[in-house]
């Protein structure tokens, strides 16, 4: 009996209108895992790439590559997701707006259901917040410029704001 089945069997699902799996990051995901989650109802999911950029991964500690995540993508296809989302972040270290553009127009190009952009949040135990490093409030981010080239591009292609938060 999976995970997933077990959540089934505890909630009444009868009126759910979308069931997310976060599937992961790309180095995590594989067929089985997959299959497994499109078999325990699940008709959403989403690839955390952050970026698509590996100079970036590497320095985050990521330990997929772009190539990796453009794999997961195909074999989600494949076995039978018809909605993807991909999750990016804006404002990683060492990104650019034109790397981040390239990113985002990567993405699109793979015509993924939806889209998360994030910006770069310090979390207490993340790899970065351990290695003493700090957001930059002084002067205007290059986050800043990824985020108007998200509203743009995004909306230029079809995407509409699905919510939003704050952390």
């Amino acid at each position: 009996k999976t995970f997933i089945h077990t959540i089934r069997s505890c909630f009444y699902m009868n009126t759910c209108r979308e069931f997310t799996v976060e599937a992961g990051r790309p180095d995590t995901i594989d067929k089985e895992k997959l299959q497994a989650i499109l078999e325990g109802g699940a008709d959403r999911i989403s690839i955390n790439p952050q970026t698509l950029n590996n100079s970036v991964l590497e320095v985050i500690g990521r330990r997929h590559t772009a190539e990796e995540t453009l794999e997961a993508f195909a074999l989600a296809r494949e076995i039978g997701f018809r909605h993807i989302n991909m999750d990016l972040i804006a404002g990683l270290p060492t990104d650019t707006p034109e790397s981040f553009i390239q990113t985002l127009d990567k993405l699109c190009d793979l015509s993924p259901e939806s889209i998360t952009v994030h910006t770069l949040s310090m979390k207490r135990s993340s790899r970065l917040t351990l290695q003493g490093k700090e957001l930059d409030t002084e002067k205007e981010s290059p986050a800043a410029a990824m985020l108007r080239y998200c509203e743009k591009k995004l909306t230029s292609t079809g995407y509409h704001p699905y919510y939003l938060y704050r952390q």
